[in-house]
């Protein structure tokens, strides 16, 4: 199994693309995840009867044969290839091979199709018993009754066994061990020997009485027992007896009811629709009704994005010149956007029309910020600014609409990070001055008096915060620290008592893809409801509890991620800049 590669489709239809299972030169196979957490493998062939073989197998649960690549998807069983086990098998395994390939050669010859490429390649082992892999590239199902025989039944040459001996059960099940060469033998060379070492025994002649019977052999571990002689005509008569009454009973037998199979555990996040932006989107923002979204590109525009109908509802912001994004907010009841950017040591905060595309009033514009050791911080709604200066270093607090300055907050420390509450009335204000030896400090200040909410919550890991965030209710507060190749921690806080809720809990430390560019940023965010976080570590998003505990599966390849102010919406980005695709996700 390989990670995909960098230009391998994140999503095939509704499954997205985990892993490479195998390749060879027409023919693709893909670990998929489908939307109920079900995992499938994806099938990719360029074949010319790939598609008349998609159209006949009724295991295929979607697929797309008018796709350039055409593509299917089959249910995947986890478990290695018959031709990969490297030891004979024991009996209980050899039974439980035979019965799943019969079972499910049965539910094929039964649609009318035959396989076609039936031999240890097409054999996985899994831990319900063999699975045949579902191919559909037959003309005759005999063919596959054929080479079903061969793969069980056939001795290899090395271990053929003598007519002179008696073969007990463990040296049968020995002999047709996978592991030994050459196996299968070719079926014509199987039936001229078989025919060969019978043919002194069919001229009428009793069996000699110093030899054993070459068709019924011991296949049990005790000692042999001393045998009746037997007339040749009824060793033959009994042997077409039980293989007739065989077949006769196989056929007639009544397929297994299978065992009633417990619920599929719900995933912790579907997948409710996607939105697809001009261009690839690197930053997430939700309207605070829900109804608009705003992705930051990577050529350095805005879209703004109607969830409802996924279109966009106006012209497109910008480009703007090559800077970074210092945030983005919606203004409550109303489709006005505020963003903010960097340029060197330049602030531009502009304010915009979403449903037009043009600027309204003035921008507020600083020259002299603090790039180095702080960042600039936008409120929920867009009303005011954070902002990082230097000489002295201090944040000013920055009313946009007005352009007027509402507070200063003295900040000697080089590393600086604040994050608004999702009401305003609470800023979060990290410090540090860069020392290993020095605490660090979260500081939580009043909107409304201005003045410190009482002491400072002091950290106990001095590595640099990584992000800040306010649960729905403003009281608690989740911050993740970590600097590169350390693990991040995830602490959780009591924003008026400050202190630790509950011991915190790791994740991965940032990352950065070398060969694309894409930095996997690590994060935890409130979830959808007060029992659950989000967690977000090298490229992939979980569900966890408030201790940590990741539940259901991870959505791997997220760069940008955001929550819809209701909770009810998680929105995420991927880190290939051909995507241009915003999925939604909800609770099941």
């Amino acid at each position: 199994m390989r990670r995909p590669a960098v230009g391998d489709p994140l999503w095939l239809g509704q499954y997205r693309v985990l892993a490479e299972l195998h390749r060879d030169e027409t023919t693709r196979v893909l670990l998929g995840s489908g939307p109920d957490d079900r995992l499938v493998a994806l099938t990719l062939s360029e074949s010319a009867g790939f598609r008349a073989e998609t159209a006949a197998l009724s295991t295929v649960l979607d697929a797309d044969p008018d796709a350039s690549t055409p593509w299917h998807a089959s249910e995947f069983h986890p478990g290695p290839l018959l031709q990969d086990v490297p030891a004979p098998l024991p009996e209980p395994a050899v039974l439980r091979l035979a019965a799943g390939i019969a079972a499910d050669l049965t539910r094929l010859h039964s649609a009318g199709l035959a396989h076609g490429h039936l031999d240890a390649s097409h054999i996985r082992l899994t831990s319900s018993g063999a699975r045949l892999i579902p191919r559909a590239a037959g003309e005759n199902p005999a063919d596959d009754l054929l080479a079903l025989g061969a793969l069980l039944a056939a001795l290899p040459e090395a271990l053929r066994l003598r007519l002179a001996e008696n073969a007990t059960a463990a040296e049968l099940l020995e002999a047709i061990g996978p592991a030994t060469a050459p196996w299968p033998p070719a079926v014509e060379k199987l039936i001229a020997d078989r025919a060969a070492e019978l043919a002194p025994f069919l001229d009428g002649q009793p069996t000699p009485q110093d030899q054993p019977d070459p068709v019924i052999y011991q296949v049990t571990d005790t000692p042999a027992t001393p045998r009746r002689p037997l007339s040749r005509r009824r060793i033959l008569i009994g042997a077409l007896t039980v293989v007739v009454a065989g077949l006769a009973a196989w056929i007639a037998w009544p397929n297994p009811v299978p065992d009633t199979l417990p619920p599929a555990p719900q995933p912790p996040l579907v997948e409710a629709g996607f939105l697809v932006s001009r261009a690839h989107p690197q930053f997430l923002k939700f309207s605070p009704d829900g109804r608009l979204l705003a992705t930051l590109n990577d050529d350095f525009s805005i879209d703004v994005l109607d969830v409802a109908t996924r279109k966009p509802v106006g012209k497109r912001i910008g480009p703007f010149p090559r800077t970074g994004l210092a945030g983005m907010a919606f203004r409550p009841g109303s489709s006005t956007l505020v963003a903010s950017r960097v340029s060197e040591k330049q602030l531009t905060t502009q304010t915009w029309d979403a449903r037009t595309g043009r600027e309204t009033g003035t921008p507020l514009v600083f020259e002299d910020i603090d790039r180095e050791g702080g960042w600039p911080a936008l409120s929920a709604d867009g009303s005011v600014e954070a902002v990082p200066m230097t000489s002295p270093r201090r944040v000013e607090l920055w009313r946009v609409a007005d352009r007027t300055r509402i507070a200063r907050i003295d900040t000697p420390p080089t590393f600086r990070y604040s994050e608004f509450s999702p009401d305003g009335r609470t800023l979060a204000l990290y410090q540090w001055d860069g020392h290993s030896a020095h605490t660090s400090q979260l500081g939580l200040w009043d909107m409304a008096s201005l003045k410190p909410a009482g002491d400072p919550i002091t950290l106990a890991d001095n590595a640099q915060i990584a992000s800040i965030d306010f649960a729905p209710d403003g009281r608690t507060l989740i911050t993740t620290t970590g600097a590169a190749r350390r693990p991040a921690q995830v602490q959780q806080w009591d924003a008026v008592t400050h202190k630790e809720l509950r011991p915190g809990f790791p994740l991965a430390p940032t990352q950065t893809d070398l060969q694309t560019g894409t930095v996997w940023f690590t994060m935890a965010l409130a979830g959808l409801d007060d029992q659950h976080l989000l967690a977000v570590s090298a490229g992939t998003l979980a569900v966890v509890d408030l201790d940590g505990k990741q539940e259901g599966a991870g959505l791997p390849g997220i760069a940008a991620i955001t929550v819809s102010p209701d909770r009810k919406t998680v929105a995420t980005a991927s880190g290939a800049t051909a995507d241009n695709t915003v999925h939604l996700w909800h609770k099941p």
